[in-house]
């Protein structure tokens, strides 16, 4: 094991974005100054087998063309007033609309660019026309059918997103990651990436590198330098906080895409009660049946997620009213009891759940002990 502690570290950013297996970039001069070096050196260590979750490389889909903006010009990056000549954009709508069109992170994307170019701490135009390091293998020069700034962040994150659908699928990548599987880098460190993103990782550039704690090199950053890059940049960026998605009991205000709402029909809608939220709610007498109302929602990844519900309290409700929790692979993930009796008109948080990807619901059951009606009125996810 090559530890990077007490180096002065050359990384040079290495890069395997071709179908053919294993062919990481042409090692070259390191794209950064010698002071963020030093800098990233100080940043800390990383475990080699879980460099970023599923969700650092799908989320962040709220990030703005403005934060992006913002963030290069704060750190004195030439992309801040660059535009495109070929796509007539500017470094920071690419970054976003490219990274968004493949569902994948603009912040990690930000993060690759800097590992690769050294462009977005830097105020030169220096490695512009390779700027993510994709089609640039180690077996030859870049692509020039993929040189240029757009053209590389369409390279990069198209690349990645066909990563992803294979493991997502099941199966391996191009050159063999999965989750799960044990294989050598080309550092010689037998890395067993412990989920879909980290397996991506390491497909695109196939070298630890010098910030895992536990195998790597010095000479190179690898893919643990594009991960502590992205903690760095995520910490440091000036990002919205994730949207919160609620669904509605009234499915005309829900988008079809990320939630809905569904009840049969022994469950009635109305919007007597005051403190309601939107446009009414539903409700159904407690009994010992299996007629849930569920609250459905869409998730690109896993993840953890807080859950809240709405309704409108009464003498009449139940006093234990239970909301489960499911993952999209119909797993209960918990069972929480709530007094509807009290506290109507307003969130009232239900738990934190580690829901899988796809469509993930919370069941409103009519299945207690306390008699009364349940209410089922909304539901957010945050």
């Amino acid at each position: 094991m090559v530890s990077w502690r007490g180096a002065v570290l050359a990384v040079v950013a290495v890069s395997a974005c071709g179908p053919a297996a294993d062919d990481p970039e042409a090692f070259g001069e390191d794209p950064r100054s010698e002071d963020l070096r030093q800098s990233d050196a100080a940043l800390g260590t990383l475990n080699m087998h879980n460099l970023l979750t599923d969700e650092d490389m799908a989320g962040f889909e709220w990030v703005t063309v403005a934060q992006v903006q913002s963030f290069l010009t704060s750190k004195g990056s030439f992309l801040a007033g660059y535009t495109d000549p070929k796509w007539n954009k500017t470094a920071a709508r690419l970054i976003v609309e490219r990274s968004r069109a493949y569902d994948i992170n603009p912040v990690y994307m930000l993060a690759r660019i800097e590992t690769e170019s050294g462009l977005i701490r830097s105020g030169t135009s220096r490695n512009l026309e390779k700027a993510t390091g994709c089609a640039c293998p180690d077996s030859g020069g870049c692509s020039a059918s993929w040189a240029g700034f757009g053209n590389q962040i369409e390279c990069s994150a198209s690349k990645f997103r066909n990563y992803l659908v294979d493991l997502e699928a099941g199966r391996t990548t191009v050159s063999g990651w999965k989750k799960g599987v044990a294989k050598r880098t080309l550092d010689n460190c037998l890395v067993t990436p412990a989920n879909d993103a980290t397996a991506a990782l390491y497909t695109y550039t196939p070298w630890v590198g010098a910030y895992a704690s536990q195998c790597g090199t010095s000479r190179w950053g690898g893919s643990s330098l594009v991960a502590l890059l992205y903690r760095s940049f995520k910490s440091s960026g000036n990002w919205s906080a994730r949207p919160a998605l609620i669904i509605d009991s009234d499915n005309a205000r829900n988008d079809a895409t990320q939630a809905r709402m569904s009840a049969s029909a022994n469950w009635t809608s109305s919007a007597s009660a005051p403190g309601h939220f939107g446009t009414g709610y539903h409700y159904a007498s407690a009994a010992p049946v299996s007629d849930a109302a569920d609250f459905w929602f869409f998730l690109p990844v896993a993840g953890s997620r807080t859950v809240d519900a709405w309704w409108t309290s009464g003498s009449n409700r139940s006093a234990a009213a239970p909301f489960i929790a499911e993952d999209a692979g119909g797993s209960k993930l918990g069972t929480v009891y709530v007094n509807q009796q009290l506290d109507g008109g307003r969130w009232n948080s239900l738990g934190t759940f580690d829901f899988s990807q796809g469509w993930n619901r919370i069941r409103l059951s009519r299945w207690t002990s306390s008699a009364g009606v349940v209410i089922a009125d909304a539901v957010r996810i945050r």
